[in-house]
């Protein structure tokens, strides 16, 4: 959608873009958008105290995870996820939903348990379409997720 602006300028406005996807822990939530390009597990990466990535040499060490919606390829589970992901949302630390190319069973036992709304498998690239701190609507009853895109 084009507008025009105080001096005559084609401005480009944002577009809504929704995108479907698999459910793979049920619920609603939105937020702004935190994207990685690459695995992660609540075990090991995340701060259940905290809620910062906490592992070293990550490449988003320090960054927060409260309340946002996480955006990466994959889960790297292992047997003691679970807990670590109870024990964030007991403290209040997880991510308002979770958006992966392709979960895998420990990370989906994890959202599932810890109540965390989650979609994978989308129909198109997010990785390349949603940006770190757009505003992301999951809606994983539906397998729906929108923002607004450029």
């Amino acid at each position: 959608m084009r507008q025009r602006g105080h001096h005559g300028k084609v401005e480009r406005k944002n577009a809504k873009m929704e995108i479907r996807a698999h459910m793979v822990s049920a619920g609603k939530a939105e937020g702004e958008a935190l994207v990685y390009n690459g695995p992660f597990a609540f075990l090991g990466d995340l701060s259940p105290v905290t809620g910062l990535i906490c592992m070293p040499r990550h490449k988003l060490e320090g960054q927060s995870l409260v309340k946002k919606v996480f955006v990466f390829t994959t889960g790297k589970g292992s047997s003691g996820c679970d807990f670590a992901a109870w024990a964030a949302k007991k403290n209040g630390n997880v991510p308002a939903a979770i958006i992966c190319l392709e979960s895998e069973p420990v990370l989906s036992g994890a959202c599932i348990t810890t109540g965390i709304p989650a979609v994978d498998r989308p129909e198109k690239n997010v990785l390349e379409l949603i940006k770190t701190g757009n505003h992301v609507r999951v809606d994983a009853d539906a397998g729906i997720i929108e923002f607004e895109g450029k």
